[in-house]
């Protein structure tokens, strides 16, 4: 069976919180090796990530700069993105994206001794970053140029998918947040919702939609802005909480 055929079939796009969980606790393995110290793990972990997912996101990434930025109109950015050659902003960017990535996750480890409380937390980065390219396949319109293996795997989800998308999601949010700080589940939920909206509008604006290799920057993308939120925002909000409790 293909995923071009007349037949019932849930679409694949619905179990991609599924494989984030996946990647991220297979991803995981170095926070159990005592020898390694916080930089090293953190190296450890995204080339775990790289490896699994054979750079399949962040190859989308590197694309989507060589043709977004090195085009002139939304045909001329489509082809460049066709083009399997490595551009100028693709070696910047990518490489700006991993060292970013290294830093945030380098710094998320060192606020957390429990190496379980990371793996929830590793966890919610990749499932919600998979929730961005789904969000935007569902507002905005396919575009390629030429043949496309994707345009047959994406479409407008039914409410049963929709329930397998939102499955990890939630199970993540009472886990992590249940009895503690639900405020902070919120606040990632409307995140990733205007993460979808601003990379779409963006998208939209540049080639009149989105591709495959646009929704490969979205996760990569979010994936970036989640690990910063964990690593910063959050211990903000855990900084003015406590100064709370203690002037009360």
């Amino acid at each position: 069976m293909t995923w071009d055929e007349d037949k019932a079939h849930t679409a694949p796009v619905s179990f991609l919180p599924f494989i984030g969980l996946l990647i991220a606790v297979l991803s995981s393995w170095p926070l159990f090796i005592p020898a390694f110290d916080l930089s090293l793990v953190a190296l450890f972990m995204l080339l775990t990530c790289v490896l699994l997912t054979g750079a399949f996101h962040e190859d989308g990434f590197m694309d989507s700069l060589d043709g977004l930025i090195g085009g002139v109109d939304p045909k001329q950015r489509l082809t460049i993105m066709k083009d399997s050659r490595l551009g100028s902003y693709a070696a910047i960017g990518i490489w700006f994206l991993l060292a970013m990535k290294w830093l945030l996750l380098t710094k998320l480890l060192s606020l957390f001794n429990s190496p379980y409380i990371i793996i929830l937390l590793w966890s919610g980065v990749h499932i919600l970053a998979r929730m961005t390219p789904i969000f935007i396949m569902q507002k905005f319109s396919y575009v390629s140029v030429g043949q496309s293996k994707a345009h047959n795997m994406i479409g407008q989800l039914t409410v049963g998918e929709w329930v397998l998308v939102f499955i990890p999601t939630l199970s993540l949010s009472l886990v992590t947040f249940y009895g503690y700080a639900w405020y902070l589940s919120v606040f990632l939920w409307v995140l990733s919702a205007l993460l979808s909206w601003l990379f779409g509008c963006y998208f939209n604006a540049k080639i009149q939609g989105f591709n495959g290799d646009t929704l490969g920057a979205s996760e990569q993308m979010s994936e970036l802005v989640l690990l910063f939120t964990f690593s910063y925002v959050f211990l903000l909000i855990k900084l003015i909480f406590f100064t709370l409790l203690i002037n009360t």
